[in-house]
């Protein structure tokens, strides 16, 4: 019997050995982790770390490279991606600072923010057609960067998209391209070659700032700088300034602070006013808009001091605070075809100051409502043939238990009843054409015990609803967007009805000491 247990007990040591064994060599190298067909990233190795890995190899079939799944691996040099590859999570190559050759498979349609940021030793860049929209910061200080090619595909620069890579000399900027962010190419002081996209809608603030085009660039007689059909900024020397025929966009914050500018000739064509444009421009008294403006962006004309103001029909967008704080602004014409008008964006001028408030505080300007007032009501009926109930309208209106809708409502923007804390019931009228409830609209509202949305909705945006007592919602049918964060801690939630063609398309996102509701479809 001792026999016996001897011999097992040699066996057991000999197995207990070579599972060690097993344990260490297997363990020796890096490890490549994957997840659900997307690189997780690589977990070091005894003798092989991840940090001094200068090439790696990701295998066929991953469609995904993981959130900051290479970041800060200074030694890598090379990466090779297979072609099933479909998304560069952020900040996956975040600080790869030796990181010099990267092809970008053709399949590829995403990259995050940040995803490249900090690649000093990036120095070619091609962007393969499905690629649309470069992300906040995804090449930012990408100081060797030296040639970048986009895709006709091209359609958004976001901001500080290309911020301080000092080495880029020119950049071709397709025609698609519609959008150029804040700071997307600033301090690229290298940069003394720019072809403008013909079709440019919008350029942010200090977009081009610190390179060697804005360093050099020539000024007409009025004190402008352009590029392409974009001006730029203004160099604040003439207190009469023509703009250009040609221009389509005045970038962001052009004028801004311009103590001199008293007068300013718009030509017909121009479809942006860029945010904060003419802010603090208080020379400015008049200004007559032709025909074809769209947008007015944020804060254009804040603290300016501008008395009359007309605009043109084609306009639909009025950002926030637009107008805030024009003091002296007793007189504007407000276009019948206008989709949305952010909040704040009369505040604190004569103009909103002597609109008479109707009985239930509601201030309108023609069909559009801008902004309420407490006046003891704590029943609003909107009136109808109101289209548009403006962002914020009816924020803080915590004096507020029941609203009403009519049917003639075709908008109802950002934060319209955010924080209404007492607001109990919301009644749309049926046939209603509301497409979509927008952010923070019913975020705050406590009270809201049950809501029967509308049948016309077709998106319902992140935070749409947050805070509610409702037990269960109803997603209508015809929803074909529904935000993961559409609905937020609302603590009495248990069940989500859903339409059958949201399957696979919305997930719920879980949230500490939010029991997670059940999703029924129809």
């Amino acid at each position: 019997m001792a026999k016996i247990f001897k011999k097992y007990k040699y066996i057991f040591i000999i197995f207990l050995l070579c599972l060690i064994l097993y344990a260490i060599l297997s363990n020796l190298k890096c490890r490549v982790i994957i997840k659900n067909n997307v690189f997780i990233g690589i977990k070091s190795g005894i003798i092989e770390k991840k940090e001094d890995l200068k090439v790696i190899e990701i295998p066929d079939n991953v469609t995904g490279i993981g959130i900051f799944a290479l970041a800060y691996c200074t030694k890598l040099e090379r990466v090779i991606l297979p072609d099933s590859i479909k998304e560069i999570r952020m900040g996956a190559f975040y600080d790869c600072q030796n990181l010099k050759d990267i092809k970008l498979p053709e399949r590829l349609e995403v990259i995050r923010n940040d995803a490249f940021s900090n690649c000093k030793s990036l120095t070619d860049v091609k962007l393969p057609s499905g690629v649309k929209t470069i992300e906040k910061g995804t090449f930012a200080e990408c100081t060797s960067l030296e040639s970048l090619q986009l895709s006709d595909n091209t359609t958004g620069i976001e901001e500080i998209a290309f911020n301080n890579c000092r080495s880029l000399t020119s950049v071709y900027l397709p025609n698609s391209v519609k959008t150029i962010g804040s700071a997307a190419f600033y301090n690229c002081s290298s940069l003394a070659t720019v072809r403008m996209s013909e079709g440019i809608e919008s350029v942010g603030e200090n977009a081009f700032w610190g390179t060697e085009f804005f360093k050099s660039g020539m000024a007409d007689e009025y004190g402008s700088v352009y590029l392409g059909k974009v001006l730029l900024y203004n160099k604040g020397s003439n207190d009469t300034v023509v703009v250009k025929d040609s221009t389509k966009i005045i970038a962001n914050a052009a004028f801004i602070n311009n103590y001199r500018l008293k007068e300013i000739e718009l030509p017909e064509g121009i479809i942006e006013i860029g945010d904060n444009c003419f802010e603090n421009c208080e020379a400015l008294k008049k200004i007559d808009i032709k025909e074809g403006l769209k947008k007015i962006g944020e804060n254009s004309f804040a603290g300016s001091g501008v008395e009359e103001v007309k605009l043109p029909e084609s306009i639909t967008e009025i950002g926030y605070g637009a107008f805030n704080n024009c003091k002296d602004l007793s007189d504007i014409n407000l276009s019948s075809g206008i989709e949305r008008i952010a909040g704040y964006s009369f505040e604190n001028t004569k103009y909103l100051n002597n609109i008479k408030p109707d009985e239930y505080g509601c201030k309108y300007v023609d069909n559009i409502l801008l902004s309420s007032e407490n006046n003891g009501s704590s029943i609003i009926h909107i009136k109808a043939g109101t289209r548009v109930i403006g962002a914020q309208a009816f924020e803080n209106r915590n004096d507020i238990e029941e609203v009403y809708i009519p049917k003639s409502v075709e908008t109802i923007d950002f934060k319209a009843f955010f924080l209404c804390s007492n607001l109990k019931k919301v009644d749309f009228e049926e046939g209603i054409k509301l497409k979509e409830i927008n952010y923070f609209t019913f975020v705050g509202c406590e009270k809201i015990e049950n809501i029967d949305l509308p049948n016309s909705l077709e998106a319902i945006n992140a935070y749409s609803f947050g805070g509610c007592s409702f037990t269960k919602i109803k997603i209508p049918e015809n929803v074909e967007y529904l935000d993961s964060y559409a609905i937020r801690e609302c603590y009495s939630l248990k069940e989500i009805e859903l339409p059958e063609r949201l399957r696979g398309e919305y997930h719920w996102i879980e949230t500490d000491g939010i029991k997670t509701p059940k999703l029924v479809f129809y």
